[in-house]
């Protein structure tokens, strides 16, 4: 039974603003990024996100553990924790206001993130975390990464 149920590819393109990035192959079917993506905060209606410190705006609590946070520039996705010392490239986190769980892949230059959500999976998260690390997720996620389309990002 797959865990991982949705695949969001981002990328840094043209240096549009500091530390965006943009949409540019998804699976499509996650509907609080869909929901997103088709009212847009992008003027032509593009997905994008900011990986950030931690705001001011999370609890102290949230400030204190997360490594760095996911957010649209006004709303906060998921915080991001990078808790594996000899693989800093992979990461996890869940989406807010949901029961979802959110697995990070980021390229070596971070200049590409990749997003896998497994929904209704929060409160196993970290074990989730432990099969990424294992690779014990690899053909799940190779599956996700061929099914998705490429989506209307600007071209590099």
């Amino acid at each position: 039974m797959s865990k991982l149920t949705d695949y969001y590819k981002f990328e840094v393109l043209k240096v549009l603003k500091s530390h965006r990035f943009d949409c540019t192959a998804s699976t499509g079917n996650y509907e609080p990024l869909e929901g997103k993506y088709k009212t847009g905060r992008d003027k032509l209606n593009r997905l994008y996100c900011y990986y950030n410190g931690v705001p001011d705006t999370f609890s102290a609590n949230a400030q204190r553990k997360a490594d760095r946070a996911i957010t649209d520039g006004g709303c906060n996705w998921s915080s991001v924790y990078t808790p594996d010392l000899d693989n800093p490239l992979l990461g996890y986190g869940d989406f807010i206001s949901t029961k979802d769980a959110m697995l990070f892949v980021f390229s070596e230059d971070y200049k590409q993130m990749e997003v896998f959500i497994a929904r209704g999976l929060k409160n196993n998260v970290k074990g989730l975390f432990a099969l990424l690390t294992d690779g014990e997720l690899a053909e799940e996620m190779e599956a996700l990464r061929q099914q998705a389309t490429p989506t209307n990002a600007p071209k590099p």
